[in-house]
């Protein structure tokens, strides 16, 4: 073997799996800090890219605090909100930068400023824009924020070197293009002798050297297109016909010939601008290819001839439109990081749900690390099995079944009974609020909402949580159901990652996933088997794990368990059927946890003891006085509410005696809420009508939050304190009870005088 000693030396690019909350966004950017001021980069930039402008902006604000200089990098169609105009964009003329794109023009060049021959160019509203105003900022910076999309874009020029590209979370989403369908080529588009197949040189002359070579290779490509069926393209067929990679990639550049310059000009009339981009597309209804599209499908061709696979990422399909059914290519690939940003210099990419399927594609000479976990021993979980927590359980659609929208009704309330107990039972134990986070689908997000959620508590959907830290002092946290795409969304989004047709093997169930045996691991050493869903595809496979576990494990991390300690614990409870890698301190099943009426009516602040009034205030959980004597007659066998309130609402509860008015009426008791009810006697009168008697004989108004004391001396004392004041708020009462009685027994004695 001969070894190339002129060789540059091969950038390190690291992947890096670390768990949730254990804080591998700060310990980056102290050592990016360090890196800085080491002065190794020689000037160069570090490039950060994270899922949302939010959490870039949460980072540059930490950098500040380490002395370094961040930015945050905006694109021209991100929000630039002002109090006048809320829905100020970056770029204030959005329609031009989409003009060039439509002829495949440089945005910068033909939208903003221009020099050419000695005559400046300008948008009147450069000096306004805000894209433009961040460009000082970024050549300054020495650390630039942006998100993941940014990164597959062109960078700007004043960013200068880089010397270090960071991927915060998983960015493998962000590159990919054609997966929502609309990416599509007409076959009546792609035939060899169309006058759009026309190339032209840079002078907008016609170059009949460039059009027949890619003349040449439409008519080999159409050989196959005109006889396959749909479905990927075959690469039997297309060796057959003569195809080559390289010949693949040569049409690719030319179809990017196509596209004659229209000679737009920043600060161009907009019906000027127009008129010129019609003068170079053809006449509406004419068959044409776009250029850019056309290049991705070549390219995706050679790709799959050098890898001796059928072409997943180009598929013949049928698709309606107003002239009836078409015949087109639908494509879907994955794009490249771009140079600019430092994608050919050294990367480290930071994921706790990191796979490696889903980078190696982006990044292929990597190194995927070792994972580091930490422990969480201040961490109680409880995993609670067939819950109606999936969408058609909480929220099914409008043509969903009447039986479907009224099940659905009462999971919604069994499922804020349960989550407004265990809100009871966590009250006051946040150091901040809320008390408790509860994670769901956004329509089930949105239903609770509606129905009403309890003061200490937080909701909040899936997909928007990774990186997010103004949870992290919780004192629980409550996840409902899971993310699961269908399996053919999960093989589209493989193909457009990998180019290659994936395993589509699903067992019995051909429009479902496999199950397989899974087992959730326990606190104690033991397991629980559960069945699991499984892709054959190790892409597919991927990213469904990363949708639908992931994300679950992205929700237990907003807790950040691995900061908790004696003091400050954290509880949660999956209510999810899918197997975690996290200790399960209890599994339970959803009849065990289902809250019953009793449960219900105490998780509005109130249990009432007479059937007659529980009848009269919940009629809509007890129809007759029959039902609600059947329900006071079961005991209370759930562990599940035993551990949280077992059905005797909060700490801040008290007891009241009271007897309607009315004959052959007794004195009967209530527990009250008084966080949620803070006026009994008015909220009894206006379910009972007017009392004749009402006291009340235990608790005390609710105290303000506190964060848990550290010190059990003074939790001691502070108890100790707690207990003489109502002991002595006992006496008084007591006292004046008996002080009343004895008034009432001297007034009731005979007088002597009077006989």
């Amino acid at each position: 073997m001969l070894l190339d000693f002129n060789a540059e030396p091969r950038p390190p690019r690291l992947a890096l799996p670390v768990g949730v909350g254990i804080g591998k966004t700060r310990a980056m950017q102290r050592s990016v800090a360090g890196l800085l001021r080491s002065e190794a980069l020689r000037g160069r930039k570090v490039v950060i890219g994270v899922p949302r402008h939010d959490l870039a902006e949460e980072q540059r604000d930490a950098f500040y605090a380490l002395d370094v200089d961040a930015m945050v990098w905006k694109g021209r169609t991100a929000p630039d909100p002002t109090t006048d105009n809320p829905e100020r964009l970056m770029c204030l003329d959005p329609s031009a930068p989409f003009d060039a794109m439509e002829v495949e023009r440089i945005v910068e060049t033909t939208s903003c400023k221009v020099t050419r021959r000695g005559v400046t160019h300008i948008c009147p509203l450069y000096n306004s824009c805000g894209y433009q105003a961040q460009k000082p900022r970024l050549e300054a910076a020495q650390v630039v924020l942006t998100a993941h999309d940014t990164l597959f874009h062109q960078a700007p020029n004043e960013i200068g070197a880089v010397g270090l590209l960071v991927l915060d979370e998983g960015f493998w989403g962000a590159g990919l293009r054609g997966t929502d369908g609309k990416a599509l080529l007409t076959l009546d588009g792609l035939r060899p002798h169309l006058g759009t197949l026309q190339c032209y040189t840079s002078r907008n002359q016609e170059d009949w050297e460039a059009t027949a070579d890619l003349a040449a290779q439409r008519e080999r490509l159409w050989k196959v297109l005109a006889t396959a069926t749909n479905g990927p393209l075959s690469v039997a067929a297309l060796r057959a016909a003569g195809l080559t990679p390289e010949r693949c990639r040569q049409a690719a550049g030319l179809e990017h010939r196509r596209m004659r310059n229209p000679g737009l000009t920043p600060g161009m009339d907009p019906g000027e601008r127009r008129r010129r981009i019609a003068s170079v597309l053809p006449k509406e209804g004419e068959p044409w290819a776009p250029p850019n599209r056309g290049a991705a499908m070549w390219l995706l061709i050679a790709e799959a001839l050098e890898n001796d696979h059928d072409v997943a990422g180009a598929v013949l399909v049928d698709t309606m439109s107003e002239n009836g059914t078409v015949r087109c290519l639908r494509l879907a690939w994955r794009a490249d990081l771009r140079d600019g940003w430092g994608a050919q210099g050294p990367i480290l990419h930071l994921d706790a749900t990191l796979r490696p399927e889903l980078v190696t594609p982006f990044i292929p000479e990597v190194t995927i690390a070792e994972p580091l976990m930490a422990t969480e021993p201040h961490v109680r979980v409880r995993q609670i099995l067939r819950a109606p927590v999936s969408a058609k359980a909480l929220t099914p659609g409008k043509d969903a079944k009447s039986r479907d929208r009224s099940a659905a009704e009462n999971h919604r309330r069994q499922v804020s009974a349960l989550i407004a107990l265990r809100a009871a039972s966590l009250r006051g134990r946040s150091a901040s609020p809320p008390d408790l986070l509860i994670i769901a689908q956004k329509a089930a997000v949105n239903a609770l909402r509606a129905a009403g959620l309890p003061r200490n508590v937080q909701a909040v959907h899936f997909n928007a949580l990774s990186g997010i830290d103004r949870w992290r002092s919780v004192a629980g946290l409550m996840v409902l159901g899971r993310t699961l795409p269908v399996p053919l969304t999960v093989e589209a989004l493989a193909a457009a990652v990998t180019n290659c047709p994936p395993l589509a093997s699903r067992g019995d169930v051909t429009w479902w996933y496999e199950q397989e045996e899974r087992r959730i691991a326990l606190a104690d050493g033991g397991a629980h088997v559960l069945p699991g869903e499984v892709h054959a595809d190790p892409t597919a496979e991927a990213i469904r794990w990363t949708i639908c576990e992931g994300e679950v494990i992205q929700a237990i991390g907003r807790g950040r368990g691995v900061n908790r300690t004696a003091a400050t614990p954290l509880e949660v409870d999956l209510l999810t059927d899918v197997v975690l890698p996290v200790a399960v301190h209890e599994v339970l099943d959803w009849d065990e946890v289902c809250p019953s009426r009793q449960d219900m009516m105490a998780a509005s602040g109130v249990v009432l003891e007479n059937a007659a009034d529980m009848v009269r205030a919940f009629p809509d959980l007890w129809p007759s006085h029959d039902a609600a004597r059947q329900q006071k007659a079961r005991s209370v066998t759930s562990c599940y509410y035993r551990d949280l309130s077992n059905s005797r609402t909060s700490h801040s509860s008290s007891i009241v005696a009271y007897r309607p008015a009315g004959p052959g009426q007794k004195d009967r008791t209530a527990r009250f809420d008084l966080v949620l009810i803070s006026d009994p006697r008015a909220w009894l009168e206006g379910k009972l009508g007017p009392l004749a008697h009402y006291e009340m004989i235990g608790g005390a108004a609710p105290q303000p939050a506190r964060h848990p004391i550290a010190d059990a001396r003074a939790r001691l004392i502070a108890l100790s304190a707690l207990l003489d004041a109502a002991l002595a708020q006992r006496i008084t009462h007591d006292r004046a009870r008996l002080t009343a009685l004895s008034h009432r027994m001297e007034a009731a004695q005979p007088n002597p005088a009077a006989a």
